[in-house]
């Protein structure tokens, strides 16, 4: 067991860590919870989120007081203390999904399960976001291993405090943080027939975990209460006023997101329903119905739900592998995936030279470690299609986890920061500006970037009407966007001076000072 966990806890380090500060923090989530960390400590005030200067009233600080325990050790809020503590949740809840299968299969499912939550897209790049949403998913998921372990060794007392986490999911996100975790015991235990017997330890969970997490609220106040509870969970869950999506929204998002293991899921839930893998099927399916149920909608919602479905595939590599190398049609199937495994890093390079330049000078002319990379993708590829050729089930299942690996590895390596100091970093604005960061208050017009605010180092006022600024205001620098505002330049160019003009991602950016400033 320790040999597969320590193999796991260095690879999903290595995914979740390397070169995790390289790249800058992005719009608009990532800059958001780095400002309010950097502001709390600048305040002194540990109790209530600032962002811009003003009071943060839609999310709690815990993600923030993260973050700051993260930037007494690198010495600042930077890109990788923001983002530490969620390529640490990532990390925690890898082993916690490990452990967990070890007890519904084996070693060789918990080892599995974790490799599979390790690789799929949308696990992969939160765990290198500094996004609160890792976090949560964290603590719902430890919530979710103690409470089962607690029953199955039928300790009740156990049982009550594994909900403690879900105090700290409170504190992260919000009340569906304690409430997803009862609500998955909850059922099992109507499906154990054992809920007569450890109801009150349930109650009882639930009160200790509120108990907790109402501290905060305590010493916050009433405007936090009022908008983080009633508006921002009540009304956005029943009656939302963003993120609005379709009733189909989650089952695209999740195929795409849960990539490359979700063209496994449809054999690995039915397999779990032959096999009666009762606890991660529940899992998954009362969390997605939990949002399914919700008119606001977005992929990232559904993130606590990947450790089970980590579960139901990893149980099904196990158990049916074998069969599948073994098995004519299936053994062909997996060649045709496996040829598509090599035909990405060849039809990689081919488009670099086929599309148009701009669109691919990016990475033509970046540096030539690319092709190392390509290369290695390609020759594991081929590994995996000649192994399936041969049957042989070991080295068959071993080049395809590498080539995952290693793409998880490419993606942070190579491709985040190339597609970063290119295109994506809010420096490319915040740089040009020079010394006006410092001589000038910075507006903003028809657009908010929490990135900018980050990199500026000071408040930024974003504004919806050229006549906020006031008439005798003349250490300001304005930044518009270029195409919206076109209709607005001959206004704008009576009284304000274009100084330079910026690209970020596809559009251009203009800086504007006062003629007389």
């Amino acid at each position: 067991m320790k040999i597969r966990l320590t193999a796991l806890i260095i690879l999903a380090g290595i995914l979740f860590f390397f070169n995790l500060g390289a790249t800058s923090l992005w719009d608009p989530d990532e800059p958001r919870q780095a400002i309010m960390a950097r502001e709390m400590m600048d305040r002194g005030d540990y109790i209530r989120p600032y962002l811009n200067g003003i009071p943060y009233l839609e999310k709690p600080p815990f993600y923030s007081w993260m973050i700051m325990a993260a930037a007494k050790i690198s010495g600042t809020v930077d890109e990788f203390a923001s983002r530490a503590p969620s390529a640490l949740a990532a990390l925690l809840l890898v082993v916690v999904t490990f452990l967990l299968g070890c007890r519904l299969g084996d070693e060789r499912a918990g080892f599995f399960s974790g490799l599979v939550l390790a690789t799929n897209y949308q696990f992969l790049s939160n765990a290198r976001e500094s996004v609160m949403d890792m976090t949560f998913a964290f603590f719902i998921g430890l919530a979710i291993y103690l409470a089962f372990v607690s029953l199955e060794k039928g300790r009740r007392l156990n049982f009550a405090l594994s909900f403690i986490p879900g105090a700290f999911a409170i504190l992260t996100k919000g009340p569906a943080g304690l409430v997803i975790p009862v609500g998955v015991m909850f059922v099992y235990l109507i499906f154990k027939r054992s809920l007569k017997r450890y109801i009150i330890a349930l109650v009882l969970g639930c009160a200790l975990a509120t108990a907790i997490a109402s501290v905060w609220f305590l010493l916050a106040g009433e405007s936090y209460i009022k908008e983080f509870i009633l508006h921002q969970n009540v009304t956005r869950y029943t009656n939302a006023f963003d993120h609005l999506e379709s009733a189909w929204y989650y089952f695209h998002k999740l195929f795409f997101n849960f990539m490359p293991w979700s063209l496994f899921l449809p054999f690995a839930l039915w397999g779990a329903w032959k096999r009666r893998y009762v606890f991660p099927l529940l899992w998954f399916v009362l969390i997605f119905l939990f949002f399914e149920l919700s008119q606001s909608k977005r992929a990232i919602y559904l993130l606590s739900a990947y450790p089970a479905l980590a579960l139901l595939v990893g149980l099904y590599i196990r158990d049916s592998w074998d069969s599948l190398i073994e098995r004519g049609w299936t053994n062909a199937v997996l060649k045709i995936f496996a040829a598509l495994l090599a035909f990405l890093p060849v039809g990689a390079t081919v488009a670099m030279y086929a599309l148009p330049e701009e669109d691919v000078a990016v990475f033509r002319e970046g540096p030539v470690s690319l092709y190392v990379y390509l290369a290695i993708l390609f020759l594991a590829a081929c590994g995996f299609l000649v192994a399936l050729f041969k049957r042989n089930r070991h080295f068959s299942l071993g080049f395809f986890l590498f080539f995952l690996v290693f793409t998880g590895f490419f993606y942070g390596a190579y491709y985040m920061p190339v597609v970063d100091r290119t295109s994506k970093s809010l420096t490319l604005i915040t740089d040009a500006l020079g010394d006006h960061r410092v001589t000038k208050k910075i507006y903003t017009y028809g657009f908010n970037s929490a990135g900018i605010i980050f990199y500026v180092g000071k408040p930024v006022k974003a504004l919806s009407d050229i006549k906020e600024i006031k008439e005798g205001e003349s250490d300001i620098l304005l930044i518009v966007e270029e195409k919206p505002t076109m209709h607005l330049r001959e206004t704008l160019e009576k009284s304000f001076v274009p100084v330079k003009r910026v690209k970020y991602e596809k559009e251009h950016y203009i800086f504007y000072v006062r003629k007389n400033g």
